[in-house]
């Protein structure tokens, strides 16, 4: 069983003792919802060095036994990918439940990151979907096969990369590409 959930404040100070200088920042923003019956949440977010990524997730799971909202990541044309983990403690206790997202950025000269899938197996399809689609690859990731994109898909092409190039070629890995749709429609 559960003990009493931390508060916002109280879970950054456990990461904060765990984590030290490899919080780069924080912050929290409490959000409030209801007419009548006005009811409040707690979203924290936090920037980490990049090398922490494996221990600050093990110190969510010492907390509790997060809910994973989403793994996101961002291109936005320079020389790295800014990740981005959502995650949820105390998920199922209403109006206690604390989200923390964790945001570091990868370099694109060193695209690898440790897999969750050891501590959260529902982690596996975000991360072959990331895996695919931005060249991120998960150490320990056992099941590696495309998610969306066909099995022939050329190897180093990543459709959300903002440095990709080569898109006539990769569109004529998909299913059909816009020609043959208009060939067979006989336009």
């Amino acid at each position: 069983m559960r003990g009493k959930p931390l508060t916002p404040e109280k879970v950054i100070e456990k990461l904060q003792e765990a984590l030290g200088e490899a919080i780069l920042s924080h912050g929290m923003k409490e959000y409030t919802v209801g007419i009548a019956k006005k009811r409040s949440y707690r979203e924290i977010w936090m920037e980490i060095d990049r090398k922490a990524f494996r221990k600050a997730v093990e110190e969510i799971f010492r907390l509790d036994y997060p809910h994973l909202h989403f793994i996101m990541g961002e291109d936005s044309g320079g020389d790295t990918i800014k990740m981005i983990y959502g995650f949820a403690l105390y998920h199922g206790l209403p109006w206690e439940q604390v989200s923390i997202v964790l945001k570091f950025n990868l370099p694109k000269s060193e695209l690898v990151l440790p897999t969750i899938t050891d501590l959260m197996p529902g982690a596996e399809t975000n991360e072959r979907e990331i895996r695919e689609m931005l060249g991120i690859e998960f150490e320990g990731l056992k099941n590696k096969r495309h998610l969306f994109l066909p099995d022939d898909w050329p190897e180093g092409k990543y459709p959300w990369r903002r440095d990709e190039y080569g898109v006539e070629d990769m569109v004529k890995h998909t299913h059909k590409n816009v020609k043959e749709i208009r060939k067979g429609r006989g336009e």
